[in-house]
Parts: structure tokens; sequence; C-alpha cells
């Protein structure tokens, strides 16, 4: 069926507008009857309020002021003392007083048809009352004549009074007659304006029940029409179109389901079926590197377990061989300090030695000069000797005179004999310390040769155990290197045999993945077979 255009093609928002359109167009109509109306009602109703019901309580005000001027000119008449007679007359003035303001706030309201003779009457009225009782009444009560002021009050006061009361009560009829009939006015609008928007409102609510109608009619034959398709897509029936009749979102559903439908049919008719013949020879391919890749990756799986198990052995033997490196080090180390120690000692041995030849060939000076001393002393001894010699000869020539003096000279000689054994005794002793102190200085020079070529010997191997300390410290590191290069190979080895193990487990799931994927593409075509397109 062909589009309609207009109406249909609107957007369904537009629609929706419309129905809300026409009953706020009702409702805003409604409202302004309403208010109109209403209006009118209080217009009416404040009419009645001013021109019936405050005239008429102005009326009924003068009405009782008037009764009270009355009955105050009565309690006059009847009053025994002067001072309250002044009392009285006192209230007479102000009911008159206020009974004028009453009427002149009456006279300043709206006149009704029929109002302006009445008021010149109780005008007329009230002003003869007044006349009466001043004139009359009010004088023969004071001068204490109350049966002629009772006869006036009852031949000329209450004759005015009544036209008083006569014309107050036409007025106060013609009030009412006028309330009444505003308060029917008022009834009559107020029916009217109810009449009027009860017709309004049906008049809406008809029009937007139609409107809405129309709107839903058109909206749901379109929904039903595309959820018809849907079914039959649902059922595997791409052949399905919609017949769109109109331009709005329904209708641009419609389209958009046909064009749906349209580029199912290609994909599953053309590109899915293709898509599944060769997502099915994929799967058996896959199949078939899956399980080759399973076979070697089990193969690899179990040489680099061995491998691993074989490089871990190597490592703990380099491992033995670090421990070993690093004692011999140590070692080597202690032999090292001690030898710097031993040359330390023979360096210093060899200085005290060197000290003390010095020492001894000082002390063979030191005899030498002793010797020398020896000598002389020697020399001087003999020189005694033969002087105490001589003098013996001269004291024995001097006969008596010389025996003191040869007594003396015996002595001295004797001193000078003792002299000479000592220095023979101490030339002997400087002798053998000189001998002594020779053999000392050579032994000693002996000695500090030895110490000297005991330092350059344990010099020497003091820089060869340093050496053997740089060469096993080398030994010991590289030793070190290659267990730690051991075991990272232990450890790659180790991850190899993982990173097998885990392959030979991807390959089984690969096998399986395969698997399902060729189940997948035996469904995936059975699914494509399912479609009419």
């Amino acid at each position: 069926m062909a589009r309609k255009g207009g109406w249909a093609d609107l957007p369904v928002l537009f629609k929706v507008l419309a129905v809300v359109m026409v009953a706020a167009f009702a409702a805003t109509v409604a409202g302004v009857v309403g208010v109109v109306k209403l209006g009118e009602v209080d217009e009416t109703g404040g009419g009645i309020f001013e021109r019936n019901l405050i005239p008429t309580a102005q009326l009924a005000e003068v009405d009782g002021l008037a009764n009270e001027v009355r009955a105050t000119i009565l309690r006059h008449v009847v009053a025994i003392s002067p001072t309250e007679m002044a009392a009285r007359e006192e209230e007479i003035t102000r009911f008159r007083a206020e009974l004028d303001t009453a009427w002149k706030e009456y006279t300043a309201t709206p006149e009704a048809d029929g109002e302006a003779a009445l008021r010149g009457q109780f005008e007329d009225a009230i002003e003869e009352m007044y006349a009466v009782a001043d004139e009359q009444v009010l004088p023969l009560s004071r001068q204490d004549r109350r049966a002629q002021a009772t006869k006036v009050e009852e031949e000329s006061f209450d004759p005015a009074f009544d036209r008083v009361s006569d014309a107050l009560g036409a007025l106060e009829e013609i009030q009412q007659r006028e309330g009444t009939a505003a308060a029917a006015a008022a009834e009559d609008a107020y029916l009217s304006a109810r009449t009027e928007l009860i017709v309004i409102l049906v008049v809406g609510m008809v029009l937007a029940v139609a409107v809405g109608v129309y709107v839903a009619r058109s909206m749901s034959g379109g929904l039903a029409r595309v959820v018809a398709v849907l079914r039959r897509v649902e059922q595997g029936d791409l052949t399905a179109t919609v017949d769109v009749r109109s331009g709005d979102e329904v209708g641009q559903l419609g389209s958009a389901l046909n064009a749906t439908t349209a580029r199912l049919r290609s994909v599953i008719g053309g590109d899915m079926s293709r898509t599944a013949v060769s997502l099915s020879a994929a799967a058996e391919e896959l199949a078939a590197v899956a399980a080759q890749l399973q076979a070697g990756a089990g193969d690899a799986s179990i040489k680099a377990t061995s491998a691993s198990r074989a490089s871990e052995e190597v490592n703990a033997g380099v491992q033995s061989i670090a421990a070993g490196a690093d004692e011999m080090s140590a070692s080597i180390t202690e032999i090292a300090s001690n030898a710097g120690q031993a040359a330390q000692v023979a360096t210093k041995a060899m200085t005290v030695a060197e000290r003390t030849n010095a020492q001894v060939a000082e002390l063979g000076e030191a005899s030498a000069e002793i010797g020398a001393v020896v000598k002389l002393i020697t020399s001087i001894a003999e020189q005694t000797n033969l002087l105490a010699l001589n003098a013996t000869i001269e004291a024995a020539r001097a006969g008596e005179l010389g025996k003191g003096f040869a007594v003396v000279a015996g002595e001295v000689k004797e001193l000078a004999q003792q002299t000479a054994k000592a220095t023979e005794e101490i030339t002997a002793r400087i002798a053998a310390i000189q001998s002594s102190s020779s053999a000392a200085a050579t032994a000693i020079g002996e000695i500090t040769e030895v110490i000297g070529l005991i330092g350059d010997y344990t010099t020497t191997i003091a820089s060869a155990v340093e050496e053997q300390t740089a060469t096993t410290a080398e030994m010991s590191r590289s030793v070190a290197e290659a267990a730690g290069n051991s075991g990272e190979v232990a450890v790659t080895v180790s991850g190899v045999a993982d990173v097998a193990a885990a392959t030979a487990d991807g390959a089984r799931t690969t096998q399986q993945a395969a698997d399902e994927l060729t189940r997948l593409a035996s469904e995936l075509t059975a699914i494509v077979g399912g479609f009419r397109h």
C-alpha cells in the first residue's frame, strides 16, 4: 500500500503534542471562560453587598437611632430631677447626631428605583419629629408638665415617628427586593458559567480523545505490522517486509527493519555461508596442526626435563668447586698475611742487628781508647816506679834523714807496681773485649747477612703469595661466575621444560578448541540453512 503522506508523515512527538495541545486548548478556554464568569459572579455578589447589604444595614442603624431618640424623649418626660433631664437631653443630642451621620452615609449609596420619594418622606417626617420634640414635648417636660407633654407626644410626636418608621420600612423593602434580584442574577450567572464550562470541557475532552484515538490507531497499526514481520524473522523467514504507510518514527522503524532484513539476507545467504564453509575447513586444518604441535611439544618437554636434571647436576658440581676455591683463597690470603708479617719481622731484626753491630764497633773503638789510656797509665806507673827507685836511692844516700822519704818512696813504688799490675790486667781484659767485640761484630755481620737473605726470601714469598692470591681470587670469581651461569642455565633449562610442558598443554587446549570450532562450524552451517533467504 502506498504511503498516505501529510499527517501520516508527521513525527510521533508532534502527534502526541497535538493531543496535548487539544486538551490544553480546551483547558485554557475553560479556564478563561471560568475566570470571566467568576468575575461576573464576583461583580454581582459585590454589587449585592455594596448596593443592598450595606444600605440595608445603614437603614437598620437609622431605624434603631430613631427609636433611641423617641425612647430617650419619653424617658425625659418621666424624669424627676433636672439632672436626669439634662442627661437625657445630652443623649438625645448624641443620638440625633449619630442618626444624621448614618442617614448621610445611606444617602451616599446608589439610589434604587422609588427611593427618592421615600427618602424625602423620611427627611420631612424626621424634621417634623425633631420640631415637635424641641418646641413642645421637651419644654413641657422641663416645666414638669408631664400630662401636657404626654398628650402632645401622643397627638403630634408619635404620628411623625410613625411616618419615619413607615418610610424606613419602605426603603428596607426596596433594598430587600433589589438584593433578591441581585442574588437571582448571581445565581443565573453561576449556572450559566457552570453550563459553559461543562460544555467546553466535554467538547475539549471529546476532541482530545478523538485525536488521541486517531494517533494511537495510526501508531498501533504500524507497530503491529513491524511486530508481525519481527515474528516471521524470529521464525527464520528473512523474506518478510513491512508495509510502510507513514513517514513518522513508526514508518522509519519499518523502513529500518526492511533494510535490516535485506542486509541479513545478504549476510546469511552469502557471507555467512561462505564463512561457515571456510571456518569448517580452517577448523580441520587447525586440528591437524594442533595434533602435530602436541606431539612435538611432548618430545620437547621430555628432552627439556632431562636437560634440566643434567644442568642441575652441573650446577651442583660448579657450586662445590666455587666453595673450594673460596676456601683456598682464604688460606692463601692468610699465608700472604703471615709472610708479610715475617718480612716485617726480618726487616726489624736486620735493623736491630745493624744497630748492634754499630754499637759493637763503638765498643771496640772505646776499648782501643781505653787501651791508649792504660798505656799512658802504664807509662806513668813506670816513670813513677823509676822516680820511686831514684827516691829510694836518694833516701839511702841521705841516711837517717832520708828514711821517711825512703818509706814514702817505697809506698810510691808499691803503688806504681800495683798500678802496673792493674793496667796489665785492664790491658788484658781490654784485649779480650776487643777480641770478643771483633768476633761479635763478625757474627753480627753474618747474622745481618742471614737476616737480609731471610727478608729477601720472605719478600719473594709474599710477592708470590700476593700473585697467587690475585690468581686464586680471579679463579674464585670465575668459578663463582660459572656457578651463577650454570644456575641460570639450570633455571633457563627448567623454564624451557616448563614452556615445553605449557606448550604441550596449549597444544591439547588448541586441539580441544579446534574440535569445538569444528562443532561450531557445523552448528553455524545448520543455522544458516535454517533461514529462508
